[in-house]
This record gives structure tokens, C-alpha cells and sequence, in this order.
């Protein structure tokens, strides 16, 4: 196995470690453990913890070690209401300049999104949240707007165990991906103002589940 594809498997390995909450915010993560779980030698697992530095998801602290960040409820808050602006602006420039292939790719993605939940089984919430990003980020992509998807990836990155646990309360997954197909149709009938007010109320659920989680810990 070529070092890139390892270093890769490792930092999704770990990835989905902390977004499933198997590592806690603020717990140490120690590098010789991760080699010694996955059978490699340490310098991929540091590489792995570079990329997710700049994702946002660990720490690094001089003379202490590998922690995972912590993401309070301010945090959850400025990131939410910045996803409600820019998810907002990348929709309302990508009415301008979509195509017909731009509709059938976030068609395909929608009917992924809707295939895992109406898995009877057990949904694939993280393929979801993947394919929820892709479909924000892909309004940024039609939007030609190159600064705008950089920030909008960060925000993803910074969110992603967050909202991971807000999937997993009962409705949301279905109300989530009900918004996208209805944003997706008032795209393709080119009505700017629905499309800008269904993602907005979108986010703002987002928002709302998150809060009513919180409140059910205490």
C-alpha cells in the first residue's frame, strides 16, 4: 500500500472516530496506540493528524500531545449562522448560471440522500452527511465562486461531527433530506426567493435540533 493511500485510510479512520464520538472532544489521542491499532508506523499517523488539524477536528499542543478539538455551543452557533448566509448566496448565484447536466448531478445526489433514508435497515448517516455537504458545495461549484466553496468546505469540516449527532435524532435525517429535494425543485423552476427561503429555514432547523439535544443532556 502506497504511503498516501495509508496516511489517507488513517486520517478517515480517525475521522469517523471523532464525528461518531468514539473519541470524545478534548481527549488525547496518542500516536503510538493509533499505529499499533491500524498496523502501521507512526510518521503516517502523523501525517494523518496534519490533515486534521486543518479540518479543524484535532489539536495539536506543545509538550501535552494530540487532542481532539472541542466545539462549544458559540461555535455551533457563528458556524450555523454563517452557513445560512453563505448556503443562501451560493443558491441565489447558482439560479443564475445552472445548466441542465448542473440539475441532473444534484438530482443524482438528492436521490442518494433519499435511498439512505428510506434504508429500512440502518441509515448510512455519515455517507449522508457527505452527500449533504456535496450538495451545498455544489451550488458553490455552479456558482463559480472559488472563495465562497473554500469557506463553505471549512465550515463542513468545523461541523461535521456536530451535525452527525444531530442526524441521529429521530425525524431530522427525513425533514433534512425533504428540504433538499425542495430546494432542489425550486431551483429547477429558477424561484430565487423559495430557493433562498426553504435553505434558510433549512439551516435554521439545523440550528433549532441542536439546541433541543443540548437541552435533553441536561
Amino acid at each position: 500500500m502506497k504511503i498516501k493511500s495509508i496516511v489517507d485510510h488513517t486520517s478517515k479512520y480517525l475521522e469517523d472516530m471523532i464525528i461518531k464520538g468514539k473519541l470524545r472532544q478534548g481527549q488525547r489521542i496518542k500516536e503510538q496506540e493509533i499505529s499499533s491499532q491500524l498496523g502501521i508506523s507512526r510518521p503516517p499517523v502523523r501525517e494523518a493528524f496534519k490533515i486534521l488539524e486543518a479540518e479543524g477536528l484535532i489539536k495539536r499542543e506543545p509538550r501535552r500531545g494530540v487532542f481532539v478539538s472541542e466545539v462549544t455551543k458559540n461555535d455551533i452557533w457563528e458556524i450555523y449562522t454563517l452557513k445560512i448566509a453563505l448556503y443562501t448566496l451560493a443558491v441565489t448565484l447558482a439560479i443564475d448560471r445552472i445548466s441542465d447536466n448542473d440539475i441532473e448531478k444534484m438530482e443524482k445526489i438528492v436521490i442518494q440522500m433519499e435511498m439512505i433514508v428510506n434504508d429500512d435497515s440502518s441509515p448510512d448517516i455519515i455517507k449522508y452527511e457527505e452527500l449533504n455537504n456535496l450538495f451545498h458545495e455544489t451550488t458553490t461549484i455552479i456558482a463559480g465562486h472559488g472563495r465562497l466553496r473554500k469557506m463553505v468546505q471549512s465550515l463542513n469540516n468545523q461541523i461535521k461531527r456536530v451535525s452527525y449527532r444531530s442526524f441521529t435524532k429521530e425525524g431530522h435525517l427525513i425533514s433534512s433530506c425533504r428540504y433538499h429535494r425542495q430546494i432542489l425543485e425550486a431551483i429547477k423552476a429558477r424561484d430565487r426567493v423559495l430557493a433562498e427561503q426553504l435553505t434558510k429555514e433549512h439551516i435554521v432547523k439545523g440550528l433549532e435540533v441542536h439546541k433541543e439535544l443540548d437541552e435533553e443532556q441536561l
